[in-house]
């Protein structure tokens, strides 16, 4: 009753919080720890709900049948909320918002080293190395303590992002190996490296939720961009091989099919770069239905891609209105418990 046949997913309309101790539960054979945010009522239903424990009472399962995790465990599951969910705790808040003002100063610590008056200034060279020096130290304790955090090694290895954030502080611990002594090949294969320092960048995705989705977008559309690919390479292809036999006489540069492809891939585009150009009137009124009809060739494939990010996107809206409404329902039962907490202890001491 839980599966949506038309988004092929299981829709649970549960506490998102708990539903991460309850997924714990099965990954560590039965250990269960309740998030410290959670007050003992609202997990007490959710353990009642996922049948964790049919024969025992909901009452009893908040007191005495929820057992703490040894030490170590429970500080991996703390850390890993810590870490990776910014929304379950002011001190998560707080190391996300560290983790982007960190990127933003590694980003342009980047920038500013590249400018021309830098260059062959030891006195900046040395303010640029220990800037950096002080980011990889920060990005490289983060992702060991991720690493080591998560419930899941072999599915943490497998996330996209991650191999990112180690391609982002690959470079310094190799430039710092090698050193400046290298000789020609190593300081090109030293340039080469720095490229991927530009990668700490995309570590902005993983503290945005948009940017998040557009990524789940891309994965989910993998055939519709393949589509896509394939249709501008066909009318490339196509296109550029007509334009070549046009202009061939023409002295217009396209001198191969292959020079014409590249116009025609750049034009379908509607770039228009302008390093190439038809001369005779028959390829200058071909190179003009190849711009209109490759705005509608084009433009078909990409209703399909948007098609599915209107979807996800409310997808994404329905979520984030049910953590508001699942939260603000936590707050108000846990007034409601404290508030009969203070009954029963006014009628004690009457």
């Amino acid at each position: 009753k839980f599966y949506d046949p038309v988004r092929d997913e299981y829709f649970l309309n549960r506490n998102q919080v708990a539903f991460d101790s309850v997924l714990y539960y099965y990954q560590s054979d039965g250990e269960i720890y309740r998030p410290a945010n959670i007050p003992e009522k609202v997990f007490s239903r959710e353990i009642e709900y996922y049948r964790l424990f049919p024969s025992k009472p909901a009452e009893s399962i908040a007191t005495s049948t929820i057992r703490q995790n040894g030490f170590w465990k429970r500080f991996q599951l703390l850390l890993w909320l810590f870490l990776e969910k910014p929304q379950s705790s002011s001190g998560a808040r707080i190391w996300a918002s560290l983790n982007i003002i960190i990127i933003l100063i590694s980003v342009c610590n980047l920038i500013s080293e590249s400018m021309p008056v830098y260059r062959h200034n030891p006195e900046a060279e040395r303010i640029f190395f220990s800037v950096d020096a002080c980011c990889v130290s920060y990005f490289t304790i983060d992702i060991l303590l991720r690493f080591s955090s998560s419930p899941s090694k072999r599915k943490f290895l497998k996330e996209v992002l991650n191999w990112f954030d180690m391609l982002a502080v690959l470079p310094f611990y190799v430039e710092l190996l090698l050193g400046e002594n290298s000789g020609t090949d190593g300081m090109m294969a030293l340039r080469v490296l720095r490229l991927f320092r530009i990668t700490r960048v995309l570590k902005l995705i993983r503290h945005s939720q948009q940017m998040m989705l557009m990524l789940l977008v891309l994965r989910n559309c993998f055939s519709e961009l393949g589509i896509l690919f394939c249709t501008w390479l066909m009318g490339a292809l196509v296109f550029g091989t007509i334009m070549h036999y046009i202009e061939v006489d023409a002295d217009s540069g396209f001198d191969s099919v292959l020079y014409a492809c590249w116009w025609a891939a750049v034009t379908m585009t509607t770039v228009g770069y302008g390093d190439m150009t038809p001369q005779t009137n028959i390829g200058k009124a071909f190179g003009s239905m190849i711009l209109f009809i490759s705005m509608i060739y084009i433009a078909l494939p990409m209703t399909l891609i948007v098609s599915k990010f209107n979807t996800a996107l409310e997808d994404w809206k329905q979520q984030e209105r049910t953590q508001i409404y699942y939260k603000k329902k936590a707050n108000e039962e846990q007034s409601q418990s404290n508030a009969d907490q203070e009954n029963e202890q006014a009628v004690q001491e009457a």
